[in-house]
């Protein structure tokens, strides 16, 4: 079986394979679905050079959730795609097939109410990339761009690789249970982003930022720890770790 990637165009830096490596056994190896979906919104913002980057799973019913998005106005573009069920996050998880659009602009035509509202976000481009399981898409990662970019071959490779072992990540169980798992797994993505939200709107009120500022500190916390995300927000909402003290 041959595993190696396909570059077709484009020149791929010279360290990718230790960094894909180091991806994956960071996404394998991740404690909890928070950690997952952060580690795949900075590959996406990183080596995909994304402006900002989202993840939406399929809920309860078949309902598209997001889950992660790298700041506010990827995740309003995230929500207005599940809400008018209509722009390319959404067409991937159909078609279970990545979808690119280099120039936005000119798809107005294909996604006439989503278009405006990306182009007024400040996004000029987008890369939608499936999440499969089983042959299906659970999911859809988003690449946003603010100016007219087509990626080269290597970059979109990469983005299904890095969303492929995000799904393995998730789920991390093989049988008949995977999808249950999948479903579980999309319902504590979502009880993280909550919380994540909650501790950052404390951390903004308490030292007079914006919740952008405040973002930072929480997940530089995490990191430097070598905490799970989900106990330090858990920490800062029950009020066991102190917002002034995150910089510690």
């Amino acid at each position: 079986m041959n595993n190696r990637l396909d570059w077709e165009s484009g020149t791929a830096p010279p360290d990718l394979a230790s960094a894909l490596v180091s991806i994956t056994s960071r996404l394998v190896g991740s404690p909890d679905n928070a950690t997952v979906l952060r580690l795949v919104t900075e590959v996406g913002t990183g080596l995909l050079g994304a402006t900002a980057t989202g993840v939406m799973l399929t809920g309860a019913g078949g309902a598209l959730e997001v889950v992660a998005a790298s700041d506010e106005p990827a995740r309003f573009v995230e929500l207005l795609q599940t809400s008018i069920d209509q722009g390319p996050c959404v067409d991937c998880i159909a078609a279970v097939e990545l979808i690119t659009a280099a120039d936005l602009a000119a798809e107005r035509d294909r996604w006439p109410d989503f278009v405006p509202a990306a182009l007024e976000a400040g996004y000029r481009s987008v890369v939608a990339v499936p999440l499969r399981l089983d042959g299906a898409a659970v999911g859809g990662f988003n690449l946003l761009y603010d100016t007219a970019t087509t990626l080269p071959r290597w970059q979109l490779d990469l983005a299904q690789v890095v969303s492929d072992l995000a799904v393995l990540a998730l789920v991390q169980e093989r049988g008949d249970r995977r999808a249950d798992r999948l479903l579980e797994a999309t319902v504590t993505a979502l009880n993280d982003r909550v919380q994540l939200d909650h501790a950052v709107g404390l951390v903004a009120g308490t030292l007079a930022i914006t919740p952008a500022e405040a973002r930072a500190p929480v997940i530089g916390h995490a990191t430097r720890h070598h905490l799970v995300l989900r106990e330090v927000t858990r920490a800062i909402t029950d009020g066991t770790l102190a917002p002034a003290d995150l910089t510690a």
